[in-house]
């Protein structure tokens, strides 16, 4: 009826309904909420999801294919890497390692977290597969009541993510 559409992509829809958006309060705990909830997205390979979980005010230049080659080729190698969600303990270990800055007198906050990337994909909740992490840093703004998470760069950082040996400046 509608013609042949295999292989379409339909437009991002940045701002909208796919949007995470997060209890009104400044705590690294509801920031790093928002940011587990970008990762499970692109762990479950749903990268269009991820660009539109997160406010762009001016729009973004990435498209899902682009987000996913500069996370997943951040480290090169010969096998691919991809974001996982870890074990808890790893969990604690990023989370302990964010930095988080509350709600200015500007209005935003910032965050940074590692995002975490692997070789071995297909357990990743063992302790033992390689597994580094690729810092990303986000500003907090206040929309319609709620915060929302707003991308800010990549940094490069490279971290081993087995403990806490050093913060991404």
């Amino acid at each position: 009826m509608f013609g042949h559409t295999e292989g379409l992509r339909l437009a991002l829809n940045l701002n909208g309904d796919r949007l995470i958006r997060l209890p009104a309060e400044d705590s690294a705990a509801n920031y790093l909420a928002g940011f587990w909830r970008w990762i499970e997205l692109m762990a479950a390979d749903d990268y269009q999801g991820a660009l539109e979980a997160l406010h762009w005010p001016k729009g973004t230049a990435f498209t899902p294919a682009k987000l996913k080659e500069r996370v997943t080729t951040f480290y090169g190698g010969d096998k691919p890497w991809s974001v996982v969600v870890p074990n808890d303990r790893l969990v604690g270990v990023i989370n302990d390692a964010a930095e988080f800055q509350p709600r200015n007198r500007e209005g935003w906050g910032w965050f940074l977290a590692q995002v975490p990337v692997t070789t071995e994909p297909a357990d990743p909740k063992n302790d033992t597969i390689p597994l580094m992490g690729v810092a990303a840093s986000f500003f907090v703004r206040e929309q319609a009541g709620q915060y929302v998470l707003e991308f800010e760069i990549f940094h490069l950082c490279p971290q081993a993510l087995r403990s806490r040996t050093r913060r991404c400046t």
